[in-house]
């Protein structure tokens, strides 16, 4: 059994999450439980994967092996029962990465992108860098419970070149059913418009099945981009590594040329031995983390409804990351953004990141003594 209860120290780890909060505060002082990685080990048998690579002793340029490819393709089909095609997926540093190419490969200047909101930061800040035009169709929320508000969804696609998925659902942690998803594909495909779906928390899947979009059928298929990745499943954001896959070879192909534009068209020395490792004999490693923040996420929940019970929280479906609305404090964004930093210590992602006022996202992939500690400071801030 793994231990994920262990004491860590991440203030000497090079960590954006420990060490980059003065990007939005005066001080890395505090109690960070907002970027979304994990405060937790990678599997032992990954970091040996890591010294067999540094035991070569040689870091010159690389090039991509099949193993690297069947390991994901071999992951999604153990797990899933869908059948990728090693001839349309390619390697790419990061999900931002695909997602800002793919923008520039589908899109022109000025064209409408649709998202929906709250929204994760990325989407906007890539739609918005790139030059294009970004249009939001906000979900639905009845009491913590987020859907699709169709009408809306239908009229900002008559407007649009391409939409954003995030799948499943980052801050809100819903995960898809397969109708909701083939409702939005139908309109998708009826107004030929394409899709970008990113499904990065796809493995971490909490309660119910990840449906992956171009999975649905042929027509979604042909006008569907997927964003894949090990980094959030098994905690290797730092490592860089994602796929990309494609609805053809050739536009695979074109991706490739406009990471080779860049550079950036080979895996680094160690990520894809790390992958592969993680992708082979993860399987077990992973149920027991899913375990791990089934209990995070219901002592949390309880936590909050007891202890903070002006805020409210709904369990998540999918993700290490809660939601939480702020909405029924008499106070303005920046304010429970101040009382948090100042009273509690603890920082959050704050809602107006994601397009959504008086919310905030909490990470509770961590020890359990962390989070009871974020809490604390949390009800400190608001009780």
């Amino acid at each position: 059994m793994e231990n994920f209860n262990k004491k860590i120290d991440r203030k000497m780890n090079d960590s954006r999450k420990w060490n980059g909060m003065k990007q939005y505060c005066d001080t890395n002082d505090l109690l960070p439980m907002w970027v979304a990685d994990m405060d937790l080990e990678v599997p032992e048998f990954a970091i040996e994967a890591l010294k067999k690579k540094a035991d070569e002793k040689i870091f010159g340029y690389t090039m991509e092996k099949d193993e690297y490819f069947y390991s994901l393709i071999n992951w999604v089909k153990r797990r899933r029962g869908i059948e990728l095609d090693r001839n349309k997926i390619a390697h790419s540093p990061t999900v931002i990465t695909s997602l800002n190419l793919i923008i520039k490969m589908l899109t022109k200047v000025g064209d409408g992108i649709l998202i929906q909101t709250p929204s994760y930061p990325q989407f906007i800040k890539q739609i918005e860098k790139n030059g294009r035009k970004t249009l939001i169709n906000e979900l639905s929320e009845v009491n913590g419970e987020y859907s699709f508000n169709l009408e809306d969804f239908e009229e900002k696609l008559k407007e649009s070149k391409l939409f954003i998925l995030c799948n499943p659902h980052n801050p809100s942690g819903r995960v898809w059913t397969r109708e909701e998803l083939t409702t939005i594909a139908d309109l998708c495909v009826k107004y030929k418009v394409k899709v970008i779906s990113d499904e990065i928390h796809s493995d971490l899947i909490l309660d119910g099945n990840h449906i992956g979009m171009a999975s649905l059928n042929k027509e979604i298929e042909k006008i569907t981009y997927t964003c894949l990745s090990a980094t959030k499943t098994f905690n290797i954001a730092g490592v860089q590594s994602s796929f990309a896959v494609f609805p053809s070879v050739e536009e695979k192909l074109e991706f490739v040329e406009e990471l080779g534009l860049i550079g950036m068209h080979e895996p680094n020395s160690f990520c894809m031995n790390m992958v592969i490792s993680l992708y082979n004999n993860g399987d077990e490693w992973l149920e027991e983390l899913l375990d791990h923040i089934r209990g995070n996420i219901d002592y949390a929940v309880e936590y909050i409804r007891k202890n903070i019970p002006k805020l409210k929280v709904s369990k998540p479906e999918a993700t290490y990351l809660l939601w939480i609305d702020f909405r029924s404090l008499e106070l303005s964004g920046e304010e429970i953004k101040e009382i948090m930093l100042t009273k509690g210590r603890v920082a959050l992602t704050m809602g107006s990141a994601f397009k959504m006022e008086k919310y905030a996202r909490m990470n509770v992939a961590c020890p359990r003594y962390m989070l009871e500690d974020g809490l604390t400071r949390l009800k400190k801030a608001f009780r």
